[in-house]
Formats: C-alpha cells, structure tokens, sequence
C-alpha cells in the first residue's frame, strides 16, 4: 500500500464521510482535534466556494446530481467574481463594492443573485464546508497569496454561522497545452511546469494555515483524465473546463472530497458523454482524492490510450444542428466541444475523438435535400451543415478565416481516407470550399458548395501524426466570390485501411 502526502491523510481522516440519506449522515472524529465534525439535523451538506469562474466550473454543473445518486442532499453556493483572485477579492471586502454574484444551487435550482458582499452569501446559510481559490495565472505563485489569504480566512471565520465549519482549499488545474491565456507565461507556457506550480502552491497554503483542513484536487483530477484516451481535450478555450468531460471530473472530485463517496460506477453523466468516456473522469477524480499532489497514469481506462481499433465499416458525421434518425451517422452539433461516443456504421466503438478547435459560425438546413453522391446521405445529413464566413459582417457573429476540427485518439497503425460533402442551395454566387487535412502530411481541395448535390472531396493515404491526431480546416476557397466568403461543412465519413 503506497505511503500518501502529509496532505492525503489530512483528506482521508480528517472531514466527515458521509452515507446515504436513507441512513442518515455519519461524520467521523477527527483525532487529535478535540472537536466533533457535525453535520445539521436536516441531514444536509452545505458548501461555499469563495472563487470565480473556475468554481463555476467545478460546483455549479453536476455536483448537486452527483450527490442526488450518492443519496446526499446538497446546497450549493459559489461565491463568484470572474478572474478575480485573493488580492481582488479582499479589495472588494475592504472597500465595500459589492460585486460578488451569489450562485446558488438547491433542490436542483439554479438562482444568481448579482452585486451582492461577500458577508450576505457568507452568512445566508450554515454552511458545513467553505472553500477558497486563487485566480488561476496566479494559482501557482505563492507570491500573491498573502496576506490576502489570511484576511479572507479571518474574515470568513468571523461571519460564518455554522461553528463547526470546516475550511478547505479548491485546487485548480493547469492550462492546455496549447492555450492562448496570456497568463500561461507565468509557467513558461508549459502545463506540467504550471501543475507542478499549483500542486506546490497549494501545499505552501495548507501548511501556513492548518485552518485549511482539506483540499479539493480538481486540478490533479484534470491531469489524470488528460492521461486518459481523453487526451488534452479537458479545457474548452484553452483555460476554462470543457462543458461535458472537464465539469463532470472536477464534480466528482468534488463530491468524493467532501462526502467519502467515489463516484466510479455512478450511472449519472451529463447528456452526450458516453459511459465509456464517464468512467475514465470517474476514475481520474477517485485517483486524485487518493493522491491529490500527483497525477497518475491512467492510460488503460476507457479505452487504450494509443488507439488500436480498426474500424468495421464506415465511420460517418453529420455536421450542423439536426439530428439524424440512421443510427449509422453520428451527430456532431456545436453543442459540445468534443464527442467520445463515435460509431462506426456498424454500431461498433471506434475510440475516435472528435473536437471543435475554431469554432464555425452557425448552423443551418439549407443544405441539398436530395443528393446523389456515393455517400449515400438521407436528407437530414445533406441538408444540416455547419457555416462559416471570412469577410465582412454577417448578423452577430464575427468573420473568420476558417473553423477547426481535431480528430484524436486515431490508430496510428492505420491510414485514412476522408470524403466530404459541401451544399447551400438558393445561391448566385459561386461559394466554393476548401477543405485542409493534416496528419504526418497535409493536404487539400476544394468544392463547389453553391447549389451542390452531386460532388464530395476525397482525400486519400492521411496517416495520424504520432500521436493519433489529424487536424481539419474548412475555409473558403479561392475561387470563392461570395461578398462574405460563406464555407460549408455538411457531412464527412472515414474509411481506414492497414
């Protein structure tokens, strides 16, 4: 059995643990602290998280129907000023500004209560566990914590009702690899050197203040899933967690923190993750409660994380908003930035990855509704599609030059070949669209999308980089001479071959 930190006892066996709520609430004795950790006599855990939008992330989303399956009634508040950290946050206490927005989740209900002090949402509930977090360019420098760490803590202390409150520490997680935030610089712009700064941050924290009991490791829960098949798809801009998988793991190690209850096997997810992608977040949160300052290898879970499944037929995408009732095609809509439950036409798992990089503009059903090319496509697939635009000005979106979809957790022992069909019907102009794929070798072509329902694009022979990665681009061609430069993506299906 492996020796944990100093800090993983502290979680193990020092705050309570909970059972269901048909047994009741069984709080442990911490020892050595003279005191029993109690919980209210209506059964029900109340936690604060003093943050922003990282809190957001992590308590806001799945928590409360985490605790729900757990058989735990949840009240959740969040204390929240967006990119807002220690130094900022007491400012706004000494100064009495009044712009904290108290998030608040009970009996499922979300409320957001905007422009309020930080001493109203301290005091609106008894609450059993409150948390602080740094902003995140600064979560791993230490050099910004004090004194307003401990004005905070003191100040809490002072306001809180409930006296045997228990204060803990939101561990936040390392960027992308690829982000963009200027803050990324603080760390070199390297994730690992940024995780190693967090995790050491946070022990510099607990060890000046023994008031800090626990520490939620959201951000080693996002480590460990990034060792998963999920690969460093965790972030949807880079920083902020992505809607589905990032949420998820951060709520179950949120959830395993302060009630003892691991989430593995649970049967909630949210709506379009699959079971398989579920159970390796599961899993990378349980291992982070375990080791919250060090991320563990979890490539075996879910699937493999080098990807050694061979397609048996056609792997087929339906771009845009609708969705389509041939099972054989898989929806892919900007309602999620990344899709794990990939089929190939024959209903079998693929372990294919598929993620929104550059976003597209919009959606609509403007594509050809009967078409015949050798995609054989019904007409919910020809005519839903994704839109972009490169010049101009279109309504409320912004022009761009070309949207991005990253294709992950490919077999790299396999070649590809990519068929792509392109249609707006209703046209004058000519919009012709260029289509770039890239794996070890990059290549391109381009399609007439004006009125299209005949032609598609193929591109034959990508090999994945060594990574199991092919990046497409979608952009308008040259011959385009639409004024806005309009480019469509309908459909695509994938054939592989040894």
């Amino acid at each position: 059995m492996k020796e944990y930190r100093f800090i993983a006892a502290i979680m193990t066996f020092a705050f309570c643990s909970f059972a269901t709520a048909q047994t009741g609430v069984s709080p442990l004795t911490e020892e050595g602290a003279g005191q029993r950790l109690t919980v209210p006599q209506d059964s029900i855990v109340r936690v604060l998280a003093i943050g922003n939008s990282f809190s957001q992330d992590a308590v806001e989303q799945y928590l409360w129907e985490l605790a729900r399956e757990a058989g735990v009634k949840m009240i959740i508040g969040n204390a929240y000023r967006g990119g807002q950290g220690f130094q900022s946050h007491w400012i706004d206490v000494t100064e009495a500004n009044n712009t904290f927005e108290y998030r608040k989740v009970q009996n499922g209900r979300r409320t957001n209560k905007p422009r309020m002090a930080l001493a109203d949402i301290i005091t609106d509930e008894p609450w059993q566990y409150i948390t602080f977090q740094q902003v995140s360019q600064e979560s791993g420098l230490t050099t910004t914590f004090e004194p307003y760490l401990t004005n905070l803590i003191e100040y809490t202390r002072g306001l809180q009702t409930n006296p045997n409150a228990v204060y803990g520490y939101h561990q936040t997680w390392a960027y992308s690899h690829d982000s963009t935030h200027g803050g990324f610089a603080n760390y070199g712009n390297r994730q690992e050197v940024m995780y190693d700064s967090i995790c050491a941050a946070v022990q510099y924290a607990l060890a000046r203040h023994p008031e800090l009991r626990f520490v939620v490791p959201s951000g080693t829960a996002i480590q460990n899933a990034r060792t998963t098949y999920l690969g460093d798809n965790m972030n949807r801009d880079g920083y902020h967690l992505d809607l589905k998988m990032g949420r998820y793991t951060a709520a179950c190690a949120w959830l395993e923190t302060l009630t003892g209850i691991s989430t593995m096997g649970f049967s909630y997810h949210p709506d379009g993750m699959d079971y398989v992608a579920a159970h390796a977040c599961q899993v990378a949160a349980h291992e982070a409660v375990m080791r919250p300052f060090e991320a563990t290898v979890l490539d075996q879970e879910g699937f493999p994380a080098v990807n050694n499944i061979v397609p048996t037929g056609l792997v087929k995408l339906n771009f845009g908003a609708d969705h389509t009732a041939d099972p054989a095609w898989n929806d892919i809509t900007p309602a999620m930035r990344t899709y794990t439950n990939i089929m190939d036409s024959n209903m079998n798992p693929t372990g294919i990855l598929v993620t929104f990089c550059g976003d597209f503009g919009g959606t609509n059903r403007n594509g050809a509704p009967y078409t015949t090319t050798q995609m054989v496509m019904p007409a919910d697939v020809s005519q839903s599609c994704l839109w972009g635009y490169a010049t101009g000005k279109f309504g409320s979106q912004g022009p761009k030059q070309s949207a991005t979809l990253r294709l992950s957790h490919l077999n790299p022992a396999l070649t590809y070949e990519f068929t792509f069909f392109s249609s707006r019907v209703g046209c004058q102009d000519f919009r012709q669209t260029s289509i770039v794929v890239q794996g070890e070798d990059t290549w391109a072509d381009a399609i007439q999308s004006a009125n299209n329902s005949t032609e598609t694009v193929e591109i034959k022979d990508i090999r994945p980089t060594s990574d199991g990665q092919v990046t497409i681009m979608v952009m308008p061609g040259a011959r385009n001479n639409n004024p806005n430069s309009f480019y469509y993506l309908n459909a695509m299906t994938i054939k592989t071959k040894k």
